[in-house]
């Protein structure tokens, strides 16, 4: 049982005693069993904001302060300005862990405030000392030195700006796909810190805002470091990407129900519906190399193996949880992540008609809006038929759009649309008020 839940069954327990239907020894072994529910309090969730944010704004006025007087001093005291607010940062990060090692909001607002005073203090010095190197050696450095405060301070928002930045350091080499694809590496190194985000009590906090940041430079950085040597495979990577966001977003770590505390499972699971959406059209399968991102004909070999590697890597893994849910049964859960295997299917068919892969991609988001209907129906759950009767509705309307027929016939199909919409509605509504 969730947390949700077992808050709503010890709010219940004194009125079940009260009419006879649980004993209060029986209810005490409840709560025995079930335990104590300890919640973050709205008071803790703003003061890490608060101090998040005043160390951002802190640490950018110093920044802002410097850089405008910073002609009219002398190269020592440049210097030794420079290596101040790394100074004050470390100190400061000292402090929270000394006195206070369990506030969250102290540890997140140090190591935040020392993330930034790190790539200060070097841009300080390299333009004092006119040290060579480009931007991109510059970003590197900068994230290798704070990603030790990820673990040290227990702190997600160094470990989003170490995303945010290893992922601007692999566009800097994104005509070199050797150098880009070693992203994933670097964005390796983030994983024990996820997994630790996600046990933690403050799911909504640490996890979502780090699941959503990853989210976004997985994907940037997936089009333009991976598929150089594959022209097309782009139809296969990002489907696969997403299933595997979906499928974690799945994980019942700490039995969150609620979507927005989980968004890898959310924008896993709509990434995957516009991809097969996207694959319902036949000018992608027509001119697929030329949609394809840039691919390099110079890349071959032993060169060519961290592309094919991380690529293989991904669609395996995709692939498997795939497989994984397969096992359950569960049609509802796994169905969504059946578009990379879908794909890899659509590829090496494509050569011989490209209307099969349409076919296959109209015929799978059929189905897949029917389980969700026939889901929600089971469950009295009006969203999840909601959702699955818009799914095919945006199926329909895009294949009307897509074919010759009449306007009057059109206009009639979306007439009879939009009245199984009303009555489906209707009904479900009437039945969950049965229910009560």
């Amino acid at each position: 049982m969730n947390k949700m839940g077992i808050k709503w069954l010890y709010q219940e327990l004194p009125e079940l005693i009260t009419k006879g239907i649980l004993t209060k020894e029986i209810a005490d072994k409840m709560r025995q069993y079930y335990g104590e529910v300890k919640s973050i309090s709205k008071t803790t969730v703003m003061l890490i904001i608060l101090g998040t944010i005043g160390a951002l704004l802190i640490g950018l006025g110093i920044i802002l302060l410097l850089a405008h007087n910073w002609e009219q001093f002398s190269r020592f005291t440049r210097a030794v300005l420079s290596l101040v607010p790394l100074v004050i940062g470390q100190a400061l990060a000292l402090w929270v862990l000394w006195k206070r090692p369990q506030s969250g909001a102290f540890k997140e607002g140090s190591a935040t405030f020392l993330s930034l005073m790190v790539g200060a203090s070097i841009a300080l010095i390299s333009q004092t000392y006119n040290i060579p190197g480009d931007t991109g050696t510059f970003i590197l450095t900068w994230m290798l030195l704070i990603i030790p405060l990820v673990y040290l301070m227990q702190a997600s928002i160094p470990a989003v700006i170490y995303l945010i930045g290893i992922t601007a350091w692999s566009g800097t080499h994104g005509d070199n796909p050797v150098t880009s694809v070693l992203f994933w590496p670097l964005a390796a190194i983030t994983i024990p810190h996820f997994i630790w985000a996600l046990r933690q009590e403050m799911y909504a906090l640490r996890a979502a805002l780090f699941s959503l940041a990853m989210i976004i430079c997985v994907s940037y950085a997936a089009s333009f470091s991976l598929g150089k040597t594959w022209p097309g495979s782009w139809v296969i990577i990002f489907p696969s990407l997403y299933s595997v966001f979906y499928f974690l977003g799945r994980l019942e770590v700490n039995k969150i129900t609620t979507n927005w505390q989980r968004p890898l499972r959310l924008i896993g699971a709509m990434g995957l519906f516009i991809l097969a959406f996207l694959f319902t059209f036949r000018y992608i399968w027509q001119y697929l190399d030329e949609y394809s991102y840039i691919t390099s004909e110079n890349i071959a070999g032993i060169s060519a193996l961290p592309d094919y590697i991380v690529t293989i890597a991904i669609i395996a893994g995709a692939l498997l949880l795939f497989y994984d849910k397969v096992k359950l049964k569960n049609i509802t859960i796994s169905l969504p992540g059946a578009v990379p295997l879908l794909a890899i299917i659509a590829y090496f068919f494509r050569g011989q008609s490209t209307i099969l892969p349409v076919m296959i991609f109209n015929l799978y988001l059929f189905i897949l809006s029917l389980s969700r209907m026939t889901a929600g129906i089971r469950g009295n759950n009006l969203a999840v038929v909601n959702t699955g009767m818009l799914m095919l509705a945006i199926l329909i309307i895009a294949r009307f759009f897509d074919s010759d027929i009449s306007f009057i016939i059109k206009g009639l199909v979306f007439i009879i649309v939009g009245i199984g919409f009303l009555v489906t509605n209707a009904i479900l509504a009437r039945r969950m008020r049965g229910a009560k």
